[in-house]
């Protein structure tokens, strides 16, 4: 027997739907059930009725002078008496039926696979990157309200879990009770906001150097406010990371500061080896003798 807080209780029952007035949720089967026995039972059809069409069967007419089991024992090739008009093939004729349950069968397997986020690209010679990457992000935006309800009843509830044991064991320091020290889950609707965040920040850069050219990104666009909202976007703490405008131009005057000081030095030197130039001109023409 034990006992836990009721903010950190070890039975943590989860849902994938919410349903108001019920203690417990719906499963995403039970959506969409009716289109699964749907399919099902078009599947099967169209297996069977396949099976049917693929057999075989020949027919020959009572008065006709060619015996079945003549047809029967003809090999490939081989030449029997008979006429044609006497034989006959069974055909079970429901093509038009087939091409109607089959069509269905491709809507409700579409259906069932954007309900279960099953990553369905157009298989064509003209599909872009641009089209898959959309694709991907539409599957991500329908995850948001599974992400947002695991969010609120499985993962706090589970960091508080392991913060209440990890406190008890001593594994870590005792948190102080209050907002003080409040733990923070990114995840649902606010982790796919920032991830289209990024992308419409990546997008409109793009835009900008397509149409107006990269010059315009270095006269019009911060670099300093982009590198800190692309590092928001990804949830990247940019504190002592992405270096301050104070600390860049610190570091540009450092390095005009030394190439400065190099200009100086190599002036220095230029006018120390034209002044040597000049006093060994001097001394050998004061050696020189006097004709």
């Amino acid at each position: 027997m034990g006992k836990a807080p009721v903010d950190a209780n070890p039975w943590l029952v989860l849902r994938f739907n919410h349903v108001d007035g019920e203690v417990y949720g719906r499963g995403r089967v039970e959506e969409f059930i009716g289109d699964l026995k749907s399919l099902e039972a078009l599947s099967q059809a169209l297996v069977e009725g396949s099976a049917a069409a693929a057999k075989v069967v020949f027919t020959v007419s009572p008065s006709s002078t060619t015996k079945p089991a003549t047809l029967a024992k003809a090999g490939n090739g081989a030449i029997i008496q008979g006429r044609p008009d006497d034989i006959g093939v069974v055909q079970v004729g429901k093509t038009a039926d087939f091409q109607t349950a089959y069509q269905m069968v491709g809507t409700l397997s579409q259906r069932l696979s954007e309900a279960f986020l099953i990553l369905n690209v157009r298989d064509s010679e003209r599909t872009t990157a641009e089209e898959v990457r959309m694709t991907q992000l539409e599957l991500e935006q329908q995850l948001g309200g599974l992400f947002s309800l695991l969010t609120v009843e499985f993962l706090v509830p589970y960091l508080n879990r392991k913060l209440s044991v990890a406190q008890k064991t001593g594994e870590i320091p005792r948190l102080p009770k209050g907002d003080i020290v409040k733990p923070t889950i990114v995840a649902g609707i606010n982790a796919l906001g920032r991830g289209q965040d990024r992308e419409s920040l990546a997008q409109f850069l793009t835009v900008i150097a397509q149409t107006m050219g990269p010059e315009a990104i270095a006269q019009y666009i911060n670099p300093e406010e982009v590198v800190k909202r692309l590092a928001a976007s990804s949830g990247i703490d940019a504190l002592n990371l992405v270096k301050s405008l104070q600390e860049i131009q610190q570091e540009q005057q450092a390095a005009m500061q030394q190439q400065q000081q190099m200009a100086i030095a190599q002036q220095a030197g230029q006018l120390a080896s034209v002044e040597q130039r000049r006093e060994q001109a001097g001394m050998q023409a004061m050696q020189a003798p006097v004709q």
